[in-house]
């Protein structure tokens, strides 16, 4: 009795949600994905934060933006911010990275529901067997057999037993990486890697990214293709000509191979401490927008900052009606 009064509720609690939907408008809205992945579960530290949405999830994502949502290419979002029309309830999608699965996975399921995507590519990545630094230290955390692990420049001592240690030590490298503006993330995961007695690069879909005629497809198929720098650093911890570099032969290479190139540029990592007022000044003079990933709906004052939602991750994929009911 008591089961069935909660599967109750939880339709109650639903169902409220989506009247809720249907009466309250929201204020225009980019969507952040990294990836939608074949796999229905977690293997292990792979994807267990949810980068990589499972398609069924994304799939349910789609159903209800088209039931109660307007989805709009993102260039007309961004072009309807200075016009001064009613853009309530409308809604792009976006992807960071360039992961095959986008063009594999994604790409179908938001062909089969008719609806626009903007994809943006770290170029140097393209066509190539290189992984993030991230997916790498990842991988590195869920095969290694040790049991402990000596952090890097001296920060101590982790406990890398179980699956919850690993999730823990995983966070505090990332965390300590970014951080760090004198460090190559690659060589310290190079180090990671040989302490932790793990020398096999990261294999399997959700770590490789699609090459370029995957990238030309998705062009042809009517979604946008847009820069996402080289090698995907941050940017304020470059100088103006490293910085310079990662953006506009980023942008170049995306032309070069595709044809065409989204006039909105998507900040690697995207956090308002990871982009500076030089960065913006650089963006500007060949975008006309650019991508964060603050949390918040699209205004035309962040302009060159643009808030966006992230329905992916642990527990958040399948709640994207409550977080478009909060985006007010």
């Amino acid at each position: 009795m008591r089961h069935g009064g909660l599967v109750l509720d939880a339709g109650m609690k639903l169902g409220a949600l989506r009247l809720g939907l249907r009466l309250l408008r929201s204020p225009p809205l980019i969507l952040m994905y990294h990836g939608v992945t074949r796999s229905a579960r977690p293997d292990g530290l792979r994807n267990l934060d949810g980068k990589h949405m499972p398609q069924d999830i994304f799939a349910s994502h789609l159903r209800l933006l088209a039931k109660y949502r307007r989805v709009v290419p993102l260039q007309t979002l961004v072009d309807g911010l200075g016009t001064g029309e009613d853009m309530r309830d409308w809604v792009a999608i976006t992807f960071d990275d360039g992961y095959e699965n986008n063009a594999s996975v994604a790409a179908p399921l938001l062909a089969d529901f008719n609806m626009s995507a903007a994809f943006f590519l770290t170029t140097g990545f393209i066509g190539t067997d290189r992984c993030m630094w991230t997916d790498r230290l990842e991988w590195v955390l869920d095969l290694t057999q040790r049991t402990e692990l000596k952090l890097p420049g001296g920060g101590g001592q982790l406990s890398i037993v179980s699956l919850e240690d690993k999730s823990r030590a995983l966070a505090r490298l990332k965390t300590l990486i970014k951080g760090n503006r004198t460090w190559r993330p690659e060589e310290i995961v190079d180090v990671v890697a040989d302490q932790l007695g793990v020398s096999a690069s990261p294999a399997g879909s959700d770590y490789r990214f699609m090459d370029w005629d995957q990238a030309r497809s998705l062009a042809q198929g009517g979604f946008e293709v847009g820069a996402h720098t080289v090698t995907h650093p941050i940017l304020a911890h470059l100088s103006p000509e490293a910085a310079r570099a990662e953006i506009f032969d980023s942008r170049d290479a995306v032309w070069r191979e595709v044809g065409q190139c989204s006039p909105t540029f998507c900040y690697p990592n995207g956090k308002s401490s990871d982009f500076n007022a030089e960065i913006q000044a650089l963006c500007h003079q060949e975008f006309r927008s650019a991508l964060s990933t603050e949390r918040g709906h699209a205004a035309l004052q962040d302009l060159w900052g643009l808030k966006r939602l992230c329905p992916a991750g642990p527990g958040k994929g399948e709640n994207l009606e409550w977080l478009l009911l909060r985006a007010r």
